[in-house]
Formats: C-alpha cells, sequence, structure tokens
C-alpha cells in the first residue's frame, strides 16, 4: 500500500505532534508522552482532496537537539522507530536514556506534508 500511495498516486500527509511532555522516572530513563494527529489525502489531478484512511509504519524520534539545524548529527539521536500511526489523534510513549528536547513525527519529512514544520515539537 505505502509504494502505491507513493508512487501511483498523489498522496499528502498532514502530521503533527500536538505537545509533548517528559518525566524522568525512578529507573533513571525518561518517560516522554506525545500526542499526534494525523491525516492522509488522496488527490486528484485538478487538486480535490478526498480523506483516506491512515495506518502505517511512520518514524517517531526523539532528539537532543531540532533535525535541520544547526550543528546536528546521529549523536543528537536519543531514538528512532516507526510505530503504527493511524488517522486522528494518539498518545504515544517514548522512553529515552536522557531527556529529550525535541520529538517527531517523520521527522526527516519522507512523505510529502503540506507543513513539515509541525512534525517536530519541543518538549516541556
Amino acid at each position: 500500500m505505502l509504494v502505491e500511495d507513493l508512487l501511483r498516486r498523489i498522496t499528502l500527509f498532514d502530521l503533527k505532534v500536538e505537545e509533548a511532555e517528559s518525566r524522568e522516572l525512578p529507573s533513571g530513563e525518561w518517560e516522554t508522552l506525545m500526542t499526534v494527529q494525523s491525516a492522509k489525502f488522496y488527490a486528484d489531478v485538478e487538486g480535490n482532496e478526498t480523506e483516506a484512511p491512515l495506518s502505517d509504519q511512520i518514524e517517531i524520534g526523539a532528539f537532543t537537539a531540532r533535525p535541520g539545524l544547526g550543528q546536528f548529527d546521529r549523536a543528537n539521536v536519543l531514538m528512532m522507530e516507526r510505530r503504527e500511526i493511524s488517522s486522528g489523534s494518539q498518545e504515544i510513549r517514548l522512553l529515552t536514556e536522557s531527556k529529550p528536547a525535541y520529538v517527531g513525527v517523520d521527522p526527516y519529512n519522507k512523505y510529502i506534508d503540506r507543513n513539515s514544520d509541525d512534525n517536530l515539537a519541543e518538549v516541556d
């Protein structure tokens, strides 16, 4: 389905991190809860969009610095993994060894998203 969405159709995504909060656990790990809002649309050649169900494995990441800005490199990645993302709002729980400064859904913008700036959020 992903290959068809990315190569045979005009497929747009709206992926957004609405909020993210972290707390230190007694074990010393950091638990981060992030709220993600997501949607998928198919567009025709005239630009008309139809919402489509979303149920894809999409990268989720936690970082010590904002990806794409300044001296960001691999050392700034606390965790990166694929998670099942569905249409609508969902809460995602991350565990890291240190407190993330930023979290993101599709943080490296692999999906066509009208506003990829909201794929990342600063962690409270």
